[in-house]
């Protein structure tokens, strides 16, 4: 059992699964009893807690500390490697500043407790779940091609997943399972996850209060958002292409692996 839970190549992925597995469960549990602002405070706190677990066990199957592990290190590597979000999510923002009438609905205790605190707690520990334990054992064997791959659309798999808990919707995991394998290719190449938390972060929030926008639907607005796919497919390729790129070499060029 030690063999299968302390292997670093393959044992986060398995730890992933039942972590994200034993927090659906507590979830959908805890969902029946807390409702508005109590659940997401409630909701926040456990992620909270998930993330620090997970810290943990990196500690012990990789013996990577705290401190390493949320380090800025490499930063402009993660986010040149992230290009692929970085301009979805200009789109994103674009096509929110055309479309925004007004919010309504919105009261301070929401602001506070869906919008930002379990946002930022959402981050924390998907990041951790989603990319370090699933990514990290890419570090310990053949650091090729094939196994970028693999692993990247293992963490675009199980991050989508994650997403449609509630049943199936297959534009809703394709749609998710991207936006993670944009964060895995980030890690993939950089090692590093406090970039990939951020943006995750601020990303989630506009992604949260669109469910208390009040569209303009002006015809503007209406033909930016009209090629949203299209968009989501630009940051996949985007993605994948930065994650066949080698990095600089000495000399200052590029090659594909």
């Amino acid at each position: 059992m030690k063999k299968i839970l302390c292997n670093k190549k393959y044992s986060g992925i398995l730890w992933a699964i039942v972590i994200a597995s034993i927090f659906v469960i507590i979830s959908l549990f805890v969902m029946q009893f807390l409702k508005g602002t109590p659940w997401y405070v409630f909701s926040s706190i456990l992620r909270f807690i998930f993330g620090i677990f997970i810290l943990f066990i990196v500690k012990k199957v990789y013996d990577r500390p705290i401190k390493e592990v949320l380090s800025l290190k490499r930063s402009k590597t993660a986010l040149v490697a992230g290009s692929g979000f970085v301009v979805y999510f200009l789109y994103y923002l674009l096509v929110l500043f055309l479309g925004i009438k007004s919010i309504t609905g919105l009261a301070i205790g929401l602001l506070i407790s869906k919008i930002i605190l379990q946002q930022i707690a959402t981050g924390f520990y998907e990041e951790l779940n989603y990319r370090v334990l699933i990514l990290e054992g890419y570090f310990y064997g053949t650091q090729n091609i094939k196994n970028k791959l693999m692993y990247g659309f293992i963490s675009f798999i199980l991050f989508g997943a994650l997403h449609i808990v509630g049943g199936w919707d297959t534009y809703r995991f394709l749609q998710t399972g991207v936006i993670g394998f944009a964060y895995a290719v980030m890690y993939l190449k950089s090692r590093n996850i406090l970039l990939p938390m951020i943006l995750h972060f601020v990303y989630d929030i506009f992604a949260n209060l669109t469910d208390y926008i009040e569209w303009n639907n002006s015809t503007l607005f209406i033909n930016v958002n009209s090629i949203f796919d299209i968009m989501l497919i630009v940051m996949f390729v985007i993605s994948f292409i930065m994650l066949l790129m080698k990095e600089k070499n000495n000399k200052g060029n590029e090659t594909l692996t």
